[in-house]
């Protein structure tokens, strides 16, 4: 009898455990759910931008002689850059709005050469996407533009087979949240070094570049 009872006991224990077990585990995964919308609409991770590929076709002065007599040599500054722009947008609960237009300026030796709209203002990325956009910036501008000093670097690292050329990224987004929508600046810096490509649509070998955060208040000239 005293064996029936205590069987009794434990199986009416082991159902007031499952009934409580039950209850709290949906507790838990309401918790665990919560906890996640929560960091992801009061933690906002930052826009991840990377240059996935890019390719340097020309890359270097060049004279030019004009009519007239005397004849008149000018010296030019020749480029063809290309590049894949990669960007993340890693909050998989709020899409993204760019509320300015977001822009590529390509340096070289703290030198302006180019800038380029990569998305409008607008433009709204959606949660956990990446967008790759593909740039060009190519053109003829007069040597004296760039210097002295960076004509003298050209030379250096013509001579490496490397050339240092810098994509500066600047922007401003908005994360729309639930009546609240807050404004966020960009400005990211892109490092690439580039070696020119053979003629012919031969493939260069690249290695993915991260583009790290940096602050605003360069300017270039």
């Amino acid at each position: 009898m005293d064996r029936c009872y205590d069987r009794l006991c434990y199986y009416e224990t082991q159902q007031k455990i499952k009934w409580w077990l039950i209850p709290l585990g949906i507790f838990l995964l309401v918790l665990a759910v919560a906890a996640v919308v929560i960091i992801s609409f009061v933690i906002i991770p930052h826009v991840r931008t990377n240059v996935a590929d890019a390719r340097l076709d020309t890359f270097s002065f060049a004279a030019r002689t004009e009519g007239g007599w005397p004849a008149a040599v000018t010296s030019l500054f020749s480029y063809n850059i290309s590049i894949a722009l990669a960007i993340l947008n890693p909050n998989r609960a709020m899409g993204i709005e760019h509320t300015k237009p977001f822009v590529a300026t390509f340096v070289f030796h703290d030198r302006r050469l180019q800038n380029l709209t990569v998305v409008e203002a607008g433009h709204k990325h959606r949660p956990g996407k990446t967008e790759i956009h593909l740039l060009h910036a190519g053109e003829e501008v007069p040597g004296f533009l760039l210097g002295n000093a960076a004509a003298e670097d050209l030379k250096k690292q013509d001579a490496t087979g490397l050339f240092k050329v810098e994509v500066r990224l600047s922007g401003e987004i908005t994360h729309q949240r639930i009546a609240i929508a807050k404004k966020r600046k960009l400005s990211m810096s892109c490092p690439l070094e580039l070696q020119l490509a053979p003629p012919g649509p031969e493939v260069v070998v690249f290695h993915e570049v991260c583009c790290k955060p940096v602050k605003q208040d360069k300017m270039y000239f």
